[in-house]
């Protein structure tokens, strides 16, 4: 059964491809991130691929991967050929992921209207041990993002994590030339 989507996330137009992806190191991003030391890894908001492809390059599992888009998930259906990716055209704001992954990444999409829903659902999806990794854009000027009135800070997100249920990891990311990223792990409660 093909589910319609209905969450949209604000503010959330692509720019042509070409110019999305000169935004990110994405080396630079999936090596702080540690991404090899996972397997199974869930991805909200695909988009072109840009973290998709090199993703299921490093893991020994699968990506799973979801999108609202249709045009997003043909994108990097077509780019993740020979690859353990699965792409779903899936709301899991309304449907959740419906996978149990070591990680969920949530790239660029925390700005969205109820990130603490979007959150519990990533813990939800999550194995024992598993760690959710965020990104975001740097509170400031930077070439693209939301409006500053909805661009999450560090802070913000780790308050929303811990309302749900969520703690961080470690520091903040470092993660240039435009972002900071964190590690939330499920608390032991």
């Amino acid at each position: 059964m093909r589910q319609r989507p209905k969450m949209k996330v604000r503010d959330s137009g692509m720019p042509d491809e070409p110019y999305w992806e000169s935004l990110f190191d994405v080396p630079l991003i999936l090596s702080r991130l540690d991404i090899r030391h996972f397997h199974d890894v869930a991805e909200l908001g695909c988009g072109y691929g840009t973290f998709s492809v090199p993703v299921a390059k490093m893991v020994s599992g699968t990506v799973y991967t979801f999108d609202i888009e249709p045009e997003m998930i043909a994108r990097t259906t077509d780019r993740s050929v020979g690859l353990r990716v699965v792409c779903s055209n899936r709301d899991v704001m309304e449907f959740g992921f419906s996978v149990q992954v070591d990680a969920v990444l949530l790239f660029n999409i925390l700005h969205c209207e109820q990130p603490v829903r979007m959150l519990r659902h990533a813990a939800n999806a999550l194995r024992p041990d598993g760690k959710i990794l965020v990104i975001h854009w740097r509170y400031g000027e930077t070439p693209r993002g939301p409006s500053l009135a909805i661009r999450p800070r560090p802070e913000q997100i780790v308050g929303w994590g811990a309302r749900a249920g969520l703690e961080p990891v470690g520091d903040v990311i470092d993660l240039p030339p435009w972002h900071f990223g964190l590690r939330l792990s499920p608390r032991d409660d």
